[in-house]
């Protein structure tokens, strides 16, 4: 691959990995609109504990699995670029950083939602499910944040 074809793939993955990244922004969006809209509760633990578990949708692997792709594409585009500066702009550099703040926030989120769980949890089979479903959010959470700032300090080791 010539330096060219380099720099033009990587500036195109750096932008798909925005769009999916931006889609994972929306969906995060969606769910803190939800959580902040939420005024009384039915929960024994009142809104904040409504809140706390809204907020914690977002480490279900359904929300989470959007990443996957923003992260791959950024960390393609990193690997892509090696060898032209000039495809390394900072675009590039904020996204796998961003990828990788996200997939923490998740991790951290995720956390949290167990903990919720757990301190307003019966034994039943559905709570069971929350922790487990959770639980594969922050695995997750783990997979991309790892991938992204590998990438990044390959990227600042190879300058």
């Amino acid at each position: 691959m010539t330096d060219g074809e380099r720099e033009h793939w990587s500036r195109l993955l750096t932008k798909v990995g925005w769009l999916f990244t931006l889609a994972e922004l929306a969906i995060a969006a969606a769910i803190v609109n939800r959580a902040r809209a939420v005024t009384t509760s039915a929960f024994e633990d009142g809104v904040w504990g409504q809140r706390v578990e809204i907020l914690s949708f977002l480490s279900l692997p359904q929300n989470v699995v959007v990443l996957v792709p923003a992260a791959a594409a950024a960390v393609a585009g990193t690997l892509t670029a090696r060898g032209t500066l000039a495809a390394l702009e900072p675009w590039l550099e904020r996204l796998l950083r961003l990828v990788a703040g996200l997939a923490l926030a998740v991790i951290a989120l995720g956390a949290v939602g167990i903990i919720d769980v757990l301190v307003r949890a019966g034994d039943s089979i559905a709570d069971f499910s929350d922790i487990v479903n959770r639980l594969g959010g922050i695995l997750m959470g783990v997979a991309i944040a790892r991938l992204c700032l590998e990438a990044e300090r390959s990227r600042t080791h190879t300058e």
